[in-house]
């Protein structure tokens, strides 16, 4: 017999009632009295070390509070925060940048809330993406115009009368223009795109709710030029609040005619974009704003060309609202003669002096002729047109050339203006790329309608800043360039996300 065939013996069998005994374990005995002292020891040092930690953190946010702002100490706080934040997840860096937009104006220090913001996001985002090398820039025809503008800036600076105020607004112009290279780099998909959209129209329906609860009853002058009592919300002017509310309201509006019906997300975005608007729609009637009101109906109509799909709906709305306004009109509810004379207004030299438009016009041309390569440096109109005026006999106390292009002129010459020109050029060529590559998806795609849309809320800034130039407050400016830096990456995500080499990806 092998010994492979040999069976193994047979477990004793237990009688019945039997019990198994485990093995006996012996149980460790805990740490002697040293080891307890030890460990006490060590407990206590931590607990000093982290109040003096904590006590020296306080005084360092405390000594940033005096010698900085109030602001300084949060700053020290959310910067480190809004750095993991973007290392990890920073597709949620600038939606919660606009979302900051309605407390902007708020003092930070030396710049205004919105501008350290600004700078925390292009911090937040290029610096991760500048150690992965993994940054995106505009296109050429977008790239181009905007490093144009920047140094022309900077090669006018020195001629400005007011060497602080110019320097503030290069450094301005920088981080807006490094904004654009951030969205462009953090935003790369259509989900981004769409929470950046409701990030922007969240912050235009709190600001519009601020600028409704803070109006109060109004009265008109001479003629309907000057009006007293219009809402201004967390603005500096009516016309600021107005502007802000006329890009906001094109795009709200575009967005809840485009959003079709599907899941939860798009449902809750269309829900945000009709509660938007109407608040947007409000606070645009009560400021007042004439410039803005015309940018407001230019942009309606540019919405309708650029979004055909909106066509129908539009023309139903706004039928609506003009009915609407005609009945409470007739019934002599609302401000309806406020608004006709407002309109009315509009290039009568009355003896408003702020509203001296062809006054106004003709130093900012006589301006241009004076320096047509540079102009006189960022921020150069106020202390030059009102120098020359007062040299000509006539008092003329404004901030502005009250016009887009021709304030641009004035500040940065015919070369800056040339500049500004070739962005928009830049913009439509951007635009029309887009269209071509999303012209056989549905229309109810984002990647098709949202190019449009953003498109269109910047129509009103153009339409307006033919009658004013409300881009010197820093919210309205961010705003109307952090739109900008959105529609830019639009057309992007529709370019390459429609082309056949990315079709597998998708």
């Amino acid at each position: 017999m092998s010994p492979s065939s040999v069976a193994p013996p047979r477990p004793r069998s237990r009688a019945w009632g039997d019990v198994p005994r485990r093995p006996s374990r012996r149980t460790p005995t805990g740490p002697g009295r040293p080891s307890r002292v030890r460990t006490r020891v060590r407990a206590g040092l931590g607990l000093v070390l982290l109040a003096l930690a904590g006590a020296a953190l306080g005084l360092v946010l405390a000594g940033a509070g005096l010698v900085v702002g109030p602001w300084a100490p949060v700053a020290l706080v959310v910067v480190p925060v809004l750095g993991a934040l973007a290392w990890r997840r920073n597709d949620l860096v600038v939606p919660l940048a606009a979302l900051t937009l309605p407390l902007g104006h708020v003092a930070a220090g030396p710049v205004d809330l919105v501008q350290l913001v600004t700078a925390l996001v292009v911090a937040a985002v290029l610096v991760p993406a500048a150690t992965r090398l993994d940054w995106r820039l505009p296109p050429w025809p977008v790239a181009v115009p905007l490093g144009l503008f920047v140094v022309v800036a900077v090669l006018a600076t020195p001629r400005a009368r007011d060497s602080d105020l110019a320097f503030r607004l290069d450094v301005q112009l920088v981080l807006l223009v490094l904004l654009v290279v951030a969205v462009l780099t953090a935003v790369r998909t259509t989900r981004r795109l769409t929470s950046v959209v409701a990030g922007l129209l969240a912050a235009g329906a709190a600001s519009s709710v601020w600028a409704l609860l803070a109006s109060g009853p109004t009265e008109s002058y001479y003629g309907g030029s000057v009006v007293t009592g219009r809402a201004v919300g967390v603005f500096s002017q009516p016309n600021e609040l107005g502007l802000f509310s006329a890009v906001l309201l094109v795009l709200a509006v575009g967005t809840a005619l485009s959003v079709p019906p599907g899941p939860a997300s798009a449902r809750r975005l269309r829900a945000l974009a009709l509660v938007a608007s109407v608040l947007l729609l409000a606070a645009l009637g009560v400021s007042l704003s004439r410039g803005a009101w015309f940018g407001a109906v230019i942009g309606v109509v540019a919405l309708g060309v650029l979004v055909p799909a909106t066509r129908r709906r539009l023309l139903r709305v706004g039928g609506g609202l003009l009915a609407g306004v005609a009945v409470l009109g007739l019934l002599g509810v609302g401000p309806l003669g406020q608004v006709v004379d407002r309109v009315a207004s509009v290039g009568q030299a009355t003896s408003n002096p702020y509203d001296q438009r062809p006054l106004i016009w003709a130093e900012g041309l006589r301006l241009v002729a004076e320096a047509p390569l540079l102009g006189h440096g960022p921020g150069g109109y106020y202390l030059e047109a009102a120098g020359g005026a007062l040299r000509a006999g006539a008092v003329l106390e404004v901030e502005h050339a009250h016009q887009l292009l021709l304030n641009t002129a004035v500040e940065f010459g015919l070369v800056g203006l040339g500049a500004l020109l070739a962005l928009l050029a830049g913009l439509g060529a951007g635009l029309a790329a887009a269209r071509r590559a999303t012209a056989t998806l549905d229309a109810g795609a984002p990647e098709r309608w949202l190019p449009g849309v953003l498109a269109a809320a910047l129509v009103p800034v153009l339409a307006h800043g033919m009658l004013d130039y409300p881009l010197r407050n820093p919210v309205v400016l961010t705003t109307v360039w952090l739109v900008l830096a959105t529609l830019v990456a639009a057309c992007t995500v529709a370019v390459t996300t429609t082309r056949p080499d990315t079709e597998d990806a998708r």
